[in-house]
């Protein structure tokens, strides 16, 4: 019996779903709930154990995200940094600017999860969620 293209659909975009699921890497969520479309340039850094950032790309490189995000949108880049050792934790440093607001910080990052930055009327709030 073969699989018609209506069955295959959502197997697919399922299957794309789930790498996000498996990836043990940190990833990165730009959430806008401003109301306006917001220019945002993002940069997270691994942060050793002196206190500074470690680079893990040569000087000048690009920014984690840069691009523009629609109000009520979400922006999703995977593996912006490692995942830390098992039941270790390491910190990272955020570094987010739009047009209306600046902000870094230094999280820590307990596991597989994901380092959400939301943009609101009031500001920028940088956070980890790790996964279940």
């Amino acid at each position: 019996m073969a699989l018609s293209r209506r069955a295959v659909l959502p197997l697919l975009v399922g299957l794309a779903g789930c790498t996000a699921l498996t990836n043990d890497a940190v990833e990165l969520a730009i959430e806008n709930r401003s109301g306006s479309e917001q220019n945002v340039v993002a940069t997270v850094e691994q942060v050793d154990g002196t206190g500074t950032t470690v680079d893990d790309a040569a000087p000048g490189s690009e920014p984690d995200y840069e691009g523009t995000i629609p109000p009520g949108s979400r922006v999703l880049v995977p593996d912006v940094a490692p995942a830390p050792p098992e039941g270790g934790s390491l910190q990272v440093e955020v570094d987010v600017e739009t047009g209306s607001y600046a902000a870094t910080e230094r999280i820590p990052v307990t596991g597989p999860g994901t380092v959400d930055v939301r943009i609101t009327r009031n500001g920028i709030r940088v956070f980890f969620e790790g996964k279940d």
